[in-house]
């Protein structure tokens, strides 16, 4: 098994996705220079622990849903140089968190060992930082998928995620675990990104970055994410990198998290 996964990044795990008609001749035009095109290299992928598999979706994947329909963005573009992008995220609630969550299993489909664990797999976290989306899932003995989609981007624009069992140990009441930590790259640049598994009293995770100041993790049915612009995190998996914790009493500490 490798260390990591990565997925094109499919316009449709944006939970306000338009549903333009596919019959257009924007549409078929779309989808004749898709087909015609080379598919693209995927893109490098945040580490992850043990028995993680490598994703790669490339132009046949986008092909077939440009065929469903799924014609909305342009073929270019997206969020630039992540401008969009926020420390604090807003978390989706309701429709949102569920379509988000279905939009990822869908992505990850074709990687996972094993779908069952992942069609249960409940959705632990669904947040918007601008216009990117990502979604933690999380299932029985370690199991977890992670998306994070830009919705603005075009067909041709790419998706980091990873789906598997992390073979890590379970963090106490007042302890963090990282299973996803590293640096990927989407056509809007290089991320930095760590999630993992949150203890019971674990309230809020942030990181104080050099580079963008403090950015605020979800923490949500005992998973948390967070991820920044730059590649700050480039060597985090074995050098580890320090986190700023809240418990639920309100008091506070800290943590350092390696692979």
């Amino acid at each position: 098994m490798t260390h990591h996964d990565h997925l094109t990044l499919l316009h449709d795990l944006d939970v306000a996705d338009p549903h333009p008609d596919p019959r257009s001749p924007r549409a078929r035009a779309a989808v004749e220079r898709i087909l015609r095109a080379d598919p693209p290299a995927p893109a490098p992928v945040p580490t992850r622990s043990h028995r993680l598999r490598r994703v790669a979706v490339a132009a046949g994947g986008i092909a077939a849903l440009a065929v469903g329909g799924v014609l909305a963005p342009p073929l270019t573009g997206g969020d630039t140089a992540y401008a969009t992008w926020t420390p604090q995220a807003t978390v989706a609630t309701g429709v949102q968190r569920a379509d988000a969550g279905e939009a990822c299993r869908d992505r990850l489909r074709d990687a996972a060992d094993d779908d069952a664990a992942l069609d249960s797999a409940r959705v632990a976290v669904a947040e918007q930082r601008g216009t990117w989306t990502t979604v933690v899932l999380a299932g029985d003995g370690g199991f977890s998928g992670l998306c994070v989609d830009d919705g603005s981007a075009g067909l041709f624009d790419t998706m980091l995620g990873s789906v598997g069992t992390a073979l890590v140990a379970s963090p106490g009441p007042r302890e963090v675990t990282a299973t996803d930590l590293g640096v990927g790259a989407t056509s809007a640049g290089e991320l930095s990104l760590v999630a993992g598994i949150a203890g019971d009293e674990v309230a809020a995770v942030r990181l104080v970055s050099p580079t963008v100041g403090v950015v605020t993790a979800t923490v949500g049915d005992g998973r948390f994410v967070l991820w920044y612009p730059g590649d700050e995190l480039l060597d985090a998996s074995t050098r580890g990198v320090d986190l700023e914790l809240t418990f639920a009493d309100g008091s506070t500490g800290a943590a350092t998290v390696r692979l």
